[in-house]
């Protein structure tokens, strides 16, 4: 009779910890308890879209196959690189929609911008259609199934880095079908990852200048960013200076001797033009 009470006591004090836990981890939430709290929508060309908040969600709706996005506020953006390894998560439903026959339609369900670095990541098919409200989260991670929107390909570790470390626009689809829709978004958040050891990337202040010098894109520099900074470290900058001064004076003293001997030359074919006699 008193381990009952007793095993009640541990499973709470069990989920109480886990909440907590969560509760550590948590970078931002977005509640949408009075307002939009900043959140607006706009469509995938970037045109404002209109949206309005009301009992906790935010809400809009289209009457076509336009495709449009839930755009998070600044507080959502900036520098949020400690979400790497953790996960962005929301909670998306219909409280109605007309698919008009046809299936749902292709497109990224979530997009991470950086404007600065010129980096767009999405992630599709996280959404599942034809339900009316699905909780979801995905992975911040190289492994979390993010793309490049505009070449296709898998996500490096870099490029989250990256637009994590200057986000410019973190974007929710809302629009799923071809007819009309009414869609929400609620209970948008961030969470932190697990410390990570990157100070090349995120500490060193030459990293991205040297690959942008060199035009490396971000998975280039990812696979060969260490390797050219360690390089780099091995070399005797005095060294170098030294040797380039020599090469430069050496190339020069050659172009001297190039020059005299040319104007030498010269000098030979005049001297041998007048010597010649003229002929009458």
């Amino acid at each position: 009779v008193i381990m009952r009470p007793l095993l009640l006591l541990a499973v709470l004090s069990c989920s109480l910890a886990q909440e907590l836990d969560e509760l550590d981890n948590e970078i931002i939430r977005a509640y949408f308890r009075w307002d939009a709290e900043g959140w607006n929508a706009t469509t995938k060309e970037g045109e404002v879209w209109p949206s309005s908040s009301e009992f906790g969600q935010l809400r809009s709706n289209d009457e076509d196959d336009t495709i449009w996005y839930y755009t998070a506020s600044p507080d959502f953006l900036g520098n949020k690189v400690e979400a790497y390894g953790g996960t962005v998560g929301f909670t998306l439903g219909h409280s109605e929609y007309n698919s008009l026959g046809l299936g749902a339609q292709e497109d990224f369900d979530l997009i991470l911008e950086s404007g600065v670095h010129n980096i767009s990541l999405g992630h599709k098919h996280i959404v599942p259609a034809w339900v009316t409200s699905s909780e979801n989260v995905v992975e911040l991670s190289e492994d979390g199934g993010w793309v490049d929107t505009e070449t296709g390909e898998s996500a490096t570790r870099l490029s989250l880095l990256r637009v994590l470390s200057e986000l410019t626009a973190l974007k929710i689809r809302g629009s799923y079908y071809h007819g009309h829709e009414y869609s929400y978004v609620r209970d948008v958040f961030l969470t932190r990852g697990p410390k990570q050891e990157l100070a090349w990337v995120r500490n060193d202040p030459h990293i991205d200048e040297i690959c942008n010098a060199i035009k490396l894109n971000a998975i280039a520099c990812e696979f060969y960013g260490v390797h050219l900074m360690k390089s780099l470290q091995k070399v005797n900058m005095n060294k170098l200076r030294s040797e380039y001064i020599t090469q430069m004076r050496k190339r020069k003293e050659n172009e001297a001797k190039e020059e005299e001997r040319r104007r030498q030359i010269e000098e030979e074919m005049l001297s041998q033009t007048a010597e010649e006699p003229i002929e009458e």
